[in-house]
């Protein structure tokens, strides 16, 4: 797959560049499959989240580096605008939990999945450019590292 896609788009990716958005794919299928039947809303993970305990520990290298990704100067930056929210995706709200104004665990892990929520449309929406999906790889392993953390929860 990856030498059609070098020879398609004319680009020189390796399957390490592609493995964690390879992972993805299955973590998020789990994720969606097992705690949602498929019908993954962000409303259905807000009242999931709601359900459960967590401590902050567990979330806190996660929630640091999407700061440092999406934070700039005090306030959320052009990579945080590349996101691409809908209407319902809440951005406010996300803003408001990477700016520090909303610090409840709960709140901390909603926003983290709505990024992560934003990569998967991203990319499953061709809004991520395949020539430079590379460049997406430590998103991705962040995203795979939260959601099997999280889902060691359900």
């Amino acid at each position: 797959m990856t030498e059609w896609i070098n020879q398609r788009f004319g680009v020189n990716l390796n399957d390490n560049d592609l493995t964690s958005i390879k992972d993805f794919s299955l973590v998020w299928n789990v994720f969606e499959g097992n705690v949602f039947a498929n019908r993954f809303t962000i409303t259905r993970a807000e009242t999931e989240i709601n359900n459960r305990v967590f401590e902050i520990a567990e979330f806190q290298t996660f929630l640091d580096y999407f700061k440092i990704l999406y934070v700039q100067n005090g306030a959320t930056n052009v990579r945080f605008d590349n996101l691409h929210f809908r209407p319902s995706d809440r951005k406010v709200f996300v803003q408001q939990v990477l700016l520090d104004t909303l610090t409840d665990i709960r709140e901390i892990i909603l926003a983290i999945i709505i990024i992560i929520y934003r990569l998967r449309n991203n990319l499953f929406h061709r809004l991520k450019d395949i020539r430079v999906i590379d460049q997406q790889r430590d998103n991705f392993n962040q995203a795979n590292s939260f959601l099997t953390t999280l889902l060691n929860h359900f």
